[in-house]
């Protein structure tokens, strides 16, 4: 018998019914017949075969039948269009929704993450309010993959304007509410669909805002509870980072009071703890809109460096990596420069710290380094080229032989993030004239027995060959210097060069 014969899968899907028949037996035998066939036998098969008594044996008491009846269904049911699994299961998959076991759930819900993503459904979808109560009820289910799944839906159900529509119509925001009232890991699910739908379009911030919720998240950061503040205010910060996003809050206050509170933070432990979610809010803002913080906000900007002088390690770490997100723009390199001697003091703190901190931390304040120094070809030009030197050259009175300390350090961590500013000094003129008068540098570069490790060894190459591909390195490096570059990643960074061995008469 072929376990393509279409008889043979009717059989055995209509013995399920039967008590007389262990049902594992025949839903392995059936999970593996199919898995074994090729697409257009599947598909072949899938147009007639009935599949209702596969989803009864999701009635049972027995865990791993349940489990390989999900199985199954996933298998039989990726064949199909969304669209035909709706129009032939959609009672059996509304009655699996409310399943008491977590893996039936999260099967319908995915099942349901295919149906929105095919637009000819939704309209199907938008008259099942209760089937829309039911994804609800999964948000505030314990098992995380449950939960998880069901948030992912109802984003992709409101990023479409039918889906929008009914997930704010008042019934269903009604019992958005009443699952937010739960819990409070519960009530923060909801918020995140609501600043998913929220960045997705002024639309969905618009009817996030009507149906309160967006106004609630808003009020979370005046509670009493310093973790849901910071919940809150990673939340909104994903919110400030799309245009329509950034107004809203600005038209709301949230940015003048966010700026008032980072600037009047007392000694009080509990409020100081917001400080690093407050200077990464404001970090993510400034990023892309440098020019108006600097102007609008010049408090919070003399905040972030004020942390750089903090014992709390935790905020200095948040403070670093704000600082080096700023200058990844050429904008935002313009705007740091402008603040007098503060980026001069800045990058000599950096250097103290890469010398002195835990090694994590040291890692941290090298990105930071690099981060700020970076600069792509598009981007330079006489002003860039020289705030990017002029940084580099305060760090220390031989800025190179730092570097090349941290290139020489026995942890992997250091020496990539010291290769990392190697490859951002190897891509500007000047870096380069670094590179090619610092004693020994050429040969380490050059040197792959010094790298034990394979990100090292990696990292090492990309540094020679962001060399070789710079416009001005046959300006900067003598002829003989280039072609031992080109050899170089001509060879890759792995090769091991064959040692010839002569044998010498009477040797034992």
């Amino acid at each position: 018998m072929m376990t393509n014969d279409f008889q043979w899968f009717e059989s055995n899907v209509s013995r399920l019914s039967d008590d007389a028949f262990d049902r594992m037996h025949l839903l392995s035998e059936l999970k593996i017949a199919f898995g074994a066939l090729s697409y257009s036998q599947q598909k072949s098969i899938l147009c007639s075969l009935k599949l209702d008594q596969i989803f009864d044996c999701l009635n049972s008491s027995r865990t791993e039948q349940i489990v390989l009846t999900c199985d199954v269904l996933i298998l039989f049911l990726s064949i199909l269009e969304p669209r035909v699994v709706f129009e032939q299961y959609e009672e059996a998959l509304k009655r699996a929704l409310r399943h008491p076991v977590p893996c039936v759930k999260q099967f319908v819900l995915k099942e349901l993450q295919r149906a929105v993503s095919d637009d000819s459904l939704m309209q199907r979808l938008y008259h099942q309010e209760s089937l829309i109560l039911s994804m609800i009820t999964c948000v505030r289910h314990e098992d995380m993959s449950v939960a998880n799944s069901a948030v992912t839906l109802l984003v992709k159900f409101g990023s479409s304007q039918l889906g929008l529509h009914v997930l704010y119509s008042d019934s269903v925001v009604a019992c958005l509410k009443e699952t937010m009232a739960e819990r409070d890991v519960i009530r923060f699910r909801v918020y995140e669909v609501v600043v998913e739908l929220s960045v997705h379009t002024e639309a969905g911030l618009q009817k996030g805002h009507i149906s309160g919720l967006l106004p609630a998240l808003i009020a979370e950061l005046s509670g009493e509870d310093v973790l849901l503040q910071m919940n809150a205010l990673e939340l909104l910060t994903k919110l400030a980072l799309c245009e329509h996003g950034l107004q809203y809050l600005q038209q709301q206050g949230v940015l003048n009071a966010l700026a008032n509170r980072a600037t009047t933070i007392n000694d009080d432990p509990l409020a100081s703890l917001t400080l690093p979610g407050l200077i990464k809010f404001f970090g993510n803002v400034t990023q892309s809109r440098p020019k108006e913080v600097f102007a609008e906000y010049p408090n919070i900007v003399t905040t972030l460096f004020e942390t750089f002088d903090s014992p709390d390690l935790v905020l200095l770490g948040v403070a670093m990596e704000t600082v080096g997100y700023i200058g990844t723009s050429v904008e935002g390199k313009y705007m740091l420069d402008s603040l007098d001697d503060t980026m001069d003091q800045t990058m000599k703190k950096l250097a103290h710290k890469i010398s002195n901190l835990p090694t994590e931390l040291r890692v941290r304040a090298m990105n930071t380094v690099a981060n700020l120094l970076q600069l792509k070809l598009p981007d330079q030009n006489s002003q860039s080229l020289a705030i990017t030197k002029s940084w580099f050259e305060k760090m220390a009175v031989n800025p190179m032989e730092l570097i090349m300390s941290v290139c020489r350090q026995p942890f992997t961590e250091l020496r990539l993030a010291g290769m990392q500013v190697l490859q951002v000094l190897a891509e500007q003129q000047w870096g380069q004239e670094c590179i090619n008068s610092t004693p020994g540098l050429i040969e380490f570069l050059l040197d792959r027995s010094i790298e034990t490790n394979k990100l090292c060894k990696d990292a090492k190459f990309e540094v020679v060959k962001t060399v070789v591909e710079s416009p001005t390195a046959g300006t900067t490096f003598d002829t003989v210097t280039l072609l031992r570059f080109r050899e170089y990643v001509r060879e890759g960074p792995f090769f091991v060069e064959a040692q010839t061995e002569v044998a010498i008469e009477g040797a034992s």
